[in-house]
C-alpha cells in the first residue's frame, strides 16, 4: 500500500494514538505554541509551532558553519613545565586510534562529529522547499529518528569542562581558537533539533490515520484492534505488519523486547565489573606509571577540594549506570509480575522512571570523554603521557548497552490490562 495513494481519512487530524501509553486522543483546537498531552499518563503526543522551517534551516546552517570552524583550528591547549601541548578535535580519535583503541576512536568519531552534523543536513534538507522523491523524504525521517538519540556533543563539552580542572593538577589549561565556535555549535544544534516537528513533515508524506472503521477516544489501540507503528506515529489496523508510510515493520507490542532488555542488562552488568575493577586511564611521570580506575579519580578530586567535579563524576560514572540498570530491571519486573494487579497511578510512576531512564541514560559517556581529553591533551614523551585503558573499553560499552536496552523497552505494556 502506497501512502500518497492512500484516500485522505476524515479523522487524519482529530486522533493520535499515545506512544507510551496507547490511548487514543482527540487532538483539541491548539493555538501556536501548545503541546497536545496525553490525558492518562501526561505524555507530549506533539506541539504546535508556526513557521518553524526557517528557523530550522537558519539554526542548521548556522551549527554546521560553527563545527566546521571549530575543526580547522586547535581546540584547548596545555602548559606543562614549559612545553606547550595542542589538541584539536580531530586529535582526539587519531590519538585513541594510535593508541591501539580503534573502538573508543570510533565512538567519538560518530557520537561526537558525525551522528550530529548528519542530523543537522537532514533537518536542513527536510526543512527547505527542496523537492525530493517521498522515498528520500521517509529514509532521512527515519535515520533521524534513529540516529538524534547519539548525538554527544553537549555531552563531550560538559566532558571537556569536568576535564580541565582534573587538568589544573598537571599544568595551566588554556582555551584555543576553536573552543568557543565548537560552544555555539552545541547550543545551536539543540536549538535546531527542539524546533523540528517531524510528524508535519510526515504528514505531508501521507496521512497519519490507516483505519476506516470508526474508532473511540479515551479506550486504548488494542482494545479497538488498532496499532501505533512505533516510527512514524501512523495508526494503522492490527494485522498491518508494515507501515504504508514509512515501510517500517512493527507488531501491536514488542513483547521480546523485554527479553531484549533483559538480556542487554545481564549483559551489562557483566561488562560493569571489569569496568570499575580495571583502571580507565594510566599516567606516565618520569618513567613511572600509575593506573586509576573510575573510583580513583572521584576519590583524587575530593581530596583535592574539587567536591563539584568529583560529585559530577560519582553520579555520571557510579550513581547513573547503577540506579539506570536498577530501573530497567524494576520496569521489566513490573510488566512480567505487577501490571494486572496495579492501577494508572502505579503505572504513571512507572512512565515517569522509564523517561527518567532515557534522559539521564546517555549522560555517563561523559567519563569516556574526560579520558579522551586528557589522553589527548597529555603527550610530553617521557616527561609525562596520559594513555587510556581498557576499563573505558568496557565503560563506554555498558553506557551502550544500557541505552539500547532502554530504547528496546515497550513501555506500553506498563499499560495493559491495568485495573
Amino acid at each position: 500500500m502506497d501512502a500518497t495513494k492512500f484516500d485522505k481519512n476524515p479523522y487524519d487530524e482529530q486522533y493520535m494514538l499515545c506512544h507510551h501509553c496507547d490511548l487514543l486522543v482527540e487532538i483539541p483546537r491548539v493555538t501556536n505554541k501548545q503541546n497536545v498531552n496525553c490525558p492518562r499518563c501526561q505524555e507530549r503526543l506533539t506541539r504546535y509551532r508556526q513557521d518553524t522551517n526557517q528557523q530550522v534551516v537558519v539554526y542548521s546552517v548556522c551549527a554546521l558553519i560553527m563545527l566546521a570552524v571549530a575543526c580547522l583550528f586547535f581546540f584547548v591547549n596545555i602548559r606543562v613545565v614549559g612545553v606547550t601541548s595542542n589538541m584539536s578535535l580531530f586529535m582526539v580519535p587519531n590519538i585513541l586510534w594510535a593508541d591501539n583503541y580503534s573502538y573508543l576512536s570510533m565512538l567519538f568519531v560518530f557520537f561526537v562529529l558525525v551522528f550530529p552534523a548528519l542530523c543537522l543536513l537532514i533537518l536542513l534538507v527536510l526543512s527547505t522547499d527542496i523537492k525530493l522523491p517521498t522515498r528520500v523524504k521517509v529514509f532521512l525521517l527515519v535515520w533521524f529518528n534513529r540516529l538524534h538519540i547519539w548525538c554527544m556533543a553537549e555531552i563531550f563539552l560538559a566532558g571537556v569542562l569536568v576535564s580541565f580542572v582534573k587538568l589544573t593538577s598537571y599544568g595551566d589549561i588554556g582555551v584555543s581558537l576553536s573552543f568557543l565556535p565548537y560552544c555555539a555549535f552545541v547550543l545551536l544544534q539543540i536549538r535546531a533539533i527542539s524546533l523540528f516537528i517531524p510528524r508535519a513533515v510526515w504528514q505531508k508524506i501521507g496521512p497519519t490515520i490507516y483505519v476506516l472503521t470508526p474508532m473511540v477516544a479515551g479506550k486504548t489501540g488494542i482494545e479497538q484492534n488498532i496499532r501505533l507503528c512505533r516510527c512514524c506515529h501512523a495508526i494503522l489496523p492490527m494485522n498491518m505488519n508494515r507501515c504504508p508510510r514509512c515501510k517500517e515493520h512493527g507488531k501491536v507490542r514488542d513483547v521480546k523486547g523485554i527479553q531484549w532488555t533483559m538480556a542487554l542488562l545481564l549483559t551489562s552488568i557483566i561488562l560493569y565489573i571489569p569496568a570499575n575493577m580495571y583502571s580507565v586511564m594510566s599516567t606516565t611521570f618520569l618513567g613511572s606509571t600509575s593506573n586509576s580506575t573510575i573510583m580513583d579519580g572521584v576519590i583524587y578530586m575530593w581530596q583535592e577540594g574539587d567536591y563539584p567535579v568529583a560529585l559530577v563524576i560519582f553520579i555520571a560514572s557510579i550513581v547513573i549506570p547503577v540506579l539506570k540498570i536498577l530501573a530497567l530491571i524494576w520496569l521489566c519486573y513490573f510488566v512480567l509480575k505487577l501490571r494486572e494487579q496495579t492501577s494508572d497511578q502505579d503505572c504513571l510512576k512507572m512512565k515517569k522512571l522509564y523517561d527518567i531512564v532515557e534522559i539521564i541514560g546517555r549522560w555517563s559517556m561523559i567519563d569516556i570523554f574526560v579520558v579522551s581529553v586528557i589522553a589527548s591533551l597529555i603527550r610530553n614523551g617521557e616527561l609525562m603521557a596520559v594513555y587510556p585503558n581498557i576499563g573505558a573499553v568496557f565503560f563506554a560499552t555498558v553506557v551502550i548497552l544500557t541505552m539500547i536496552a532502554a530504547h528496546k523497552y515497550d513501555p506500553r505494556l506498563i499499560w495493559d490490562r491495568t485495573k
